[in-house]
């Protein structure tokens, strides 16, 4: 009675860790595909910003535009380098 009870046991104990080794390549994958989700969506949020941008930019005054651009010359000469 013992014998098959240890058998099961030591069956169970070298299953274990191979069990649990084929979850994580699972969880890489997964990972990897919220990540590249994350890009697209920041990309595709930073081309439509861009987009409304011009449009706004568009739509002003000549000299309104001429003031938006030496604005933005200027916050560039005093706004610090971002790393």
């Amino acid at each position: 009675m013992k014998q098959p009870l240890f058998f099961v046991l030591f069956c169970l104990s070298l299953l274990l860790p191979l069990s649990y080794t084929s979850c994580f390549p699972e969880s890489a994958v997964r990972q990897k595909k919220i990540d590249r989700n994350r890009r697209l969506q920041e990309k595709k949020a930073r081309k439509t910003y861009e987009m409304d941008l011009k449009r706004h930019h568009k739509s002003q005054s000549k000299e309104t535009r001429a003031r938006m651009r030496e604005s933005r010359r200027n916050t560039k000469q005093v706004t610090p380098l971002r790393k």
